[in-house]
């Protein structure tokens, strides 16, 4: 097809036609206009996460409702000339404007995405987080993956073995920013499943973009067999042959995160050129996308994510987040929501998929807070303390903290779809339930965290000590933050609110030290002497190490 014969020009001798531009751009407009405020309103009113809301504000600008296609000022078609058959072909100018978001959305929205989700995990934070989040991170991955591809190859008769797991790998991803975001809203960071999510979802994004890697070379190999659309992910390799990729382009993205990388960010930093750092940051995602994708036989996202994550070690003020994040975020990340919704047709589903909808989103939801209920009853055994053993309510607070899936899913189910394993309904369906799984979240939180309070002790015991005439009240505060850092399963945290310094622990007990010089301790009273107890036995074999020699 040859552009420049089209006949309705779009490319002039004065280059792109200013009408064209401009339809283009009211486009944009409307698109960004429409997903931020229904994410906006949506949040404030339903209290939904915003990327649900957005993907709603898409679903409704789609052939769902309003149909943005058929706008009369829009869809002006645009007619393309073949010179080698000789024949004209139609499309709608919003068809040509739907495809650019969505070549934006799969070349660099994504590559975003899963950049900043790499430079958000810290590595050293893993490995605090506990043996609970550790395997709630594995257990919810994987739990998943079967439970999905079981139910979705049961309940659906057009679905192959490859497109069954296909499924079952989109919804092994839990959210990272969604969970956060209602936690933080909720003030409930403090809480220990609150920790624990945190750790768990860096682990479960990990891993299930590691297993979707895994997924594509065994379809790459033909193994799932069926039709599937590979080609550009450089099928027929055998998976020794891709195994082989795989580990030379993970050697080659460690070697050049490790050495080249954290080389160029240091010289940038060191040669007064920090503004190029974001530049760079951009090249090297961009580069890592290729060549996991090309080399490796990788999805191109795993590239980006380690990018990310090899470029937080050596950008340490974090300029190139703090010079992408906003832009992704306000612009590229609604396009990319509201592109995903303007695919979705609901009134293309029948009761039959309303049925599987509502069937797929209780094994979803299962998968998450059973995995989580899983890993908390291996981690009671590790806990001698009583006390400190995880409750019911507390494991079904962490299970539910990671039921959303988000941008992760959403990303896998959108690079399936550019393939013949997934039809366009069972697309539809693919997004309809992650959307559901990220408003069922807050609302199974909600409830949790009632039920938490309403556990709570009715009358809550509460001692005072200090102030000393000879030691140091804060130097007191400071040696009980270090032996609780070393006792409490989960890191504690320290807030400050109204000259108060106020240490939260788990059992619903806090170490406050105000304003008067004095400390504070409230909640569980097993716990509250416990502590007291053993910082006294800590202070006194401290004392006793002090050796007075007598004088002659």
């Amino acid at each position: 097809m040859d552009i420049k014969t089209l006949f309705i020009p779009i490319i002039t001798d004065s280059g792109i036609s200013a009408d064209f531009t401009a339809k283009f751009t009211l486009f944009i407009a409307l698109l960004l206009l429409v997903t931020i405020v229904c994410g906006k309103l949506l949040k404030k009113i339903f209290k939904l996460p915003i990327v649900a809301g957005q993907i709603i504000g898409g679903i409704i600008l789609g052939p769902s409702l309003f149909n943005i296609k058929n706008f009369k000022f829009l869809n002006e078609p645009i007619q393309f000339l073949d010179s080698t058959k000789q024949y004209i072909c139609n499309i709608a100018s919003t068809d040509f404007f739907i495809f650019f978001v969505l070549l934006l959305s799969s070349a660099i929205t994504v590559t975003y995405l899963l950049w900043i989700a790499g430079h958000e995990t810290d590595v050293q934070d893993i490995a605090k987080v506990g043996i609970e989040a550790t395997l709630a991170g594995f257990i919810a991955a994987i739990l998943p993956i079967f439970m999905i591809t079981g139910t979705v190859y049961l309940i659906g008769t057009d679905y192959s073995i490859a497109s069954a797991l296909g499924q079952g790998v989109v919804f092994a991803a839990t959210s990272v920013s969604i969970p956060i975001a209602m936690l933080i809203s909720y003030g409930k960071m403090n809480l220990r499943s609150s920790k624990a999510t945190v750790g768990a979802s860096i682990i479960d994004d990990i891993l299930a973009i590691i297993l979707f890697s895994i997924f594509i070379i065994i379809l790459q190999s033909g193994m799932l067999g069926g039709n599937i659309n590979t080609t550009e992910m450089a099928k027929n390799t055998s998976i020794y042959n891709s195994l082989i990729k795989m580990l030379i382009a993970f050697f080659a993205m460690y070697i050049i995160g490790k050495i080249f990388i954290k080389l160029i960010n240091n010289l940038l930093d060191k040669s007064n050129l920090s503004h190029l750092i974001p530049p760079f940051a951009t090249l090297m995602m961009l580069s890592y996308f290729s060549l996991a994708e090309m080399v490796g036989g990788l999805a191109g996202i795993t590239g980006a994510y380690f990018a990310g994550l090899f470029h937080r070690s050596s950008d340490k003020k974090h300029r190139a987040v703090r010079a992408l994040s906003p832009f992704v975020n306000t612009i590229l990340l609604p396009l990319f929501l509201g592109s995903i919704g303007m695919q979705v047709n609901i009134r293309g589903l029948n009761l039959h998929d309303w049925v599987n909808i509502f069937i797929l989103l209780i094994v979803a939801v299962l998968a998450k807070v059973l995995g989580c209920f899983i890993s908390t009853w291996i981690g009671n055994f590790f806990i001698k303390n009583k006390e400190n053993k995880w409750s019911f309510w507390e494991s079904y607070l962490f299970g539910s903290s990671m039921v959303a899936r988000g941008e992760v899913g959403l990303v896998i189910a959108t690079i399936l779809n550019s393939t013949n394993l997934m039809t366009s309904n069972q697309y539809v369906i693919c997004v309809t339930v992650i959307i559901l799984t990220s408003i069922a979240s807050p609302i199974m939180l909600l409830i949790g965290f009632k039920k938490l309070e309403d556990q709570k002790i009715e009358i809550e015991y509460t001692a005072v000590i200090g102030p000393f005439e000879n030691l140091s009240t804060r130097y007191l505060f400071d040696t009980l933050f270090k032996y609780v850092e070393k006792t409490e399963p989960m890191m504690p945290i320290i807030e400050l609110s109204e000259g108060e310094k106020i240490l939260s622990l788990s059992e619903n007990t806090k170490i406050i030290l105000n304003s008067e010089n004095k400390i504070v301790f409230k909640g569980n009273e097993v716990k509250i002497k416990h502590i007291l107890k053993n910082i006294k036995q800590e202070l006194v074999r401290d004392l006793d190490k002090i050796i007075v020699s007598a004088e002659d």
